[in-house]
């Protein structure tokens, strides 16, 4: 008889002591904007890792925030509404078998901040290398918008004076190189020539170290004058998050062969 019930007892202990697995606690939110939350909390005792999720308040649907190592205490919640009430829960994780787990916690909610868009103002700002009349020079675009900025859609750049040298251009020739910098994309590429139309119209990609177009624009020569035309680029919504993006082409604006002032001009929509 003392065999049986040491037996129960025994299988009562291994039993629980397997199915304990406590939450974190203490949930807060802090540096909370329009578009992202930081979760906090207090660690759990034994935990492997976390698993986050959130939905707007009296909805249905949760978003899940995964990728939690257990000894993290904070996590970014993103791709937030305006002006919405969200609730967030945490669910602890003791093994690398996602078994046992302490089930979702209680809710911490928050109000993400109204949306407030900067005034339109682009800067564009052109740089010549060498300013010798009638000689071939390097040749900088510079643009560059702040964060909440309403985006590009287009723009065009043109001279009053030069012109390009496209007539002794061959379809593959690299041109210069770009640069675009911003907090959802940053990449590097050359400006790889794709096609020209005769001696005043050319295409240019913009191709990056992985071989992936990131982009193209069109240089035209005047009469007099060139002119660059370009899209914006797409960041999903219709607000910058604030960009900084670089053309440099090497050696192929010619200085107009006589002295005297160029004007350079942007027209963006």
């Amino acid at each position: 008889m003392k065999k049986i019930i040491f037996s129960i007892l025994l299988v009562f202990l291994i039993t629980n002591s397997f199915s304990q697995c406590i939450n974190a606690n203490s949930l807060y939110t802090d540096n909370i904007t329009y578009l992202n939350a930081l979760a906090n909390w207090e660690s759990a005792p034994a935990a492997d890792h976390y698993l986050i999720h959130y939905r707007v308040l009296g909805t249905v649907n949760w978003s899940n925030v995964g990728n939690i190592a257990g000894s993290d205490t904070t996590r970014n919640i993103p791709q937030l509404q305006s002006s919405t009430t969200y609730e967030w829960q945490i669910k602890t994780f003791c093994d690398t078998s996602n078994q046992p787990n302490s089930g979702w916690s209680y809710s911490d909610t928050f109000t993400t901040a109204a949306f407030v868009p900067s005034p339109f103002n682009p800067s564009i700002f052109p740089i010549i290398a060498n300013l010798t009349c009638n000689e071939n020079t390097a040749f900088t675009i510079i643009a560059e918008q702040i964060q909440n900025e309403p985006d590009i859609a287009s723009s065009v750049f043109s001279s009053d004076k030069g012109y390009f040298e496209i007539s002794t251009l061959t379809s593959g020739d690299v041109l210069g190189n770009a640069s675009y910098t911003s907090s959802f994309l940053n990449f590097t590429a050359s400006l790889v020539l794709d096609f020209t139309l005769g001696p005043n119209y050319a295409k240019i990609d913009m191709i990056d170290t992985a071989g992936a177009t990131m982009g193209f624009f069109i240089i035209e020569n005047l009469t007099p004058g060139v002119k660059i035309s370009s899209i914006g680029p797409n960041d999903g919504n219709n607000y910058t998050s604030g960009y900084i993006s670089q053309i440099n082409f090497t050696d192929l604006f010619v200085n107009p062969n006589e002295a005297g002032p160029i004007t350079f001009t942007a027209t963006i929509d």
